[in-house]
């Protein structure tokens, strides 16, 4: 007869071997149900952290634009400093904030960064940095350009740049100067591939924390600068008749339609623009006749700014060796368009100004003394020069030009520079 206690003892080792099985299933379930939530956790506790750092970071003024695309899985990081931020800070800037997470090596919002400055400037800046379209209703006491740049760790990302009359003066560190500089950048979601293809919607968004920096560094500081819109509304008063007084007649220009796109239509103090060219599908520009003219004014913190952009290309007239017209040129084709510019400066409403006024002649490289080559005898200099000169004329005296709306007195001829020609 079989021992009881032999037959069960199999079954009491498959029972045990079943509960630890189970058990071990179990504390496996249970650490990865712990694992999963402590990652839910840790992942909550990062987002909360970046949002926490949106909100009161850089004074709170990329919340609106940031606090909603704060990511869970990297954590940000603020590098701020300025006068305003930190008083008493040996810092040139007013304001200078970053906001930024994810290091470049992964993850889904690696590399994102935002950031806004402001500063004083206190002689000179690049006009082509804020002016443009700014695509907000600015007043004449401000000018500003929004655009695209390339980060350095590839992508775009959405820029604004800011330049507003302080009256009242801006306090920091150094002298007290009336010129408020502000500039932003956001981060895009345009392709890396097309640093150009930011949408509108993110060109207005990056405009209008600009103006919101600006008015915010503004209060701060009591500059008494006019408040800024930080959304779209009425558009300035236009001025048709900013550019009015350019035409072809009377230049030597090329017969048939001209277009004029591109003009000022809303007055600025700091700088105005105009410009016309030859554009008609019939015929075609003859020798030595003008096919654009136009006239550029910079006036304040911008003169200087554009004069020296000028003059790193060889571009301003040379004290030296003022221009003379009394030996024939030979001229090279070089697959640019060649322009007579004529500089003046004058006082004006913003400041010392300079205005550039320009014609554009066409040559006919195929038919001159070689190929690519024509001559230009001291005639043709001569006519090319009153035909620049003209468009100073009119530029300074048109009745609701930018020069009279500035105010511009004592005006002072700089000289004449021919694109043409080389200098030694």
């Amino acid at each position: 007869m079989p021992d009881k206690g032999a037959v069960g003892a199999p079954r009491t080792r498959r029972r045990t071997w079943l509960v630890a099985a189970l058990a071990v299933t179990l504390l496996a379930a249970s650490s990865v149900t712990w694992f999963a939530v402590a990652r839910a956790e840790e992942r909550e506790d990062r987002l909360d952290a970046n949002r926490a750092l949106v909100a009161r970071g850089c004074a709170g003024l990329l919340r609106e634009d940031m606090y909603a695309s704060a990511p869970d899985d990297v954590r940000g990081v603020l590098d701020a400093y300025g006068t305003l931020l930190r008083p008493g800070q040996e810092s040139r800037a007013l304001l200078d904030c970053t906001l930024a997470w994810g290091d470049g090596d992964g993850g889904t919002a690696a590399g994102v960064r935002a950031r806004v400055r402001a500063e004083a400037v206190p002689d000179r800046t690049s006009p082509g940095s804020v002016a443009g379209d700014f695509g907000l209703p600015l007043p004449p006491s401000a000018t500003g350009s929004t655009g695209t740049a390339d980060r350095q760790d590839g992508g775009a990302v959405a820029t604004a740049s800011l330049l507003v009359d302080c009256p009242k003066g801006l306090h920091g560190r150094g002298r007290t100067t009336r010129d408020l500089l502000v500039t932003v950048e956001l981060p895009s979601g345009a392709d890396d591939a097309d640093v150009y293809g930011v949408p509108k919607s993110e060109r207005l968004a990056v405009a209008r924390t600009a103006a919101k920096v600006t008015n915010w560094v503004s209060r701060k500081q009591g500059c008494g600068s006019e408040p800024l819109r930080t959304g779209p509304g009425a558009a300035p008063a236009k001025a048709p008749q900013l550019c009015a007084w350019l035409s072809p007649e009377g230049l030597g220009s090329t017969p048939g339609k001209w277009s004029f796109d591109g003009n000022d239509t809303a007055y600025n103090r700091r700088t105005g623009t105009c410009g016309g060219r030859w554009d008609d599908t019939a015929g075609s520009p003859g020798h030595l006749t003008v096919r654009a003219a136009g006239a550029q004014s910079w006036s304040g913190v911008l003169a200087a700014g554009a004069y020296e952009e000028y003059a790193g290309k060889a571009l301003v007239p040379d004290p030296e060796t003022p221009a003379a017209h009394d030996k024939a040129l030979t001229v090279e084709q070089t697959g640019n368009d060649l322009q007579l510019a004529l500089w003046a400066r004058s006082e004006c409403v913003a400041g010392p100004t300079y205005h550039r006024v320009s014609v554009t002649p066409e040559f006919d490289f195929d038919h001159g003394i070689e190929d690519g080559k024509v001559v230009l005898g001291p005639k043709d200099q001569r006519r090319l020069s009153r035909h620049v000169r003209t468009v100073l004329d009119r530029y300074l005296s048109a009745p609701d030009g930018w020069p009279t709306r500035s105010h511009c007195r004592g005006t002072k001829i700089v000289g004449e520079v021919a694109e043409w020609r080389g200098r030694d």
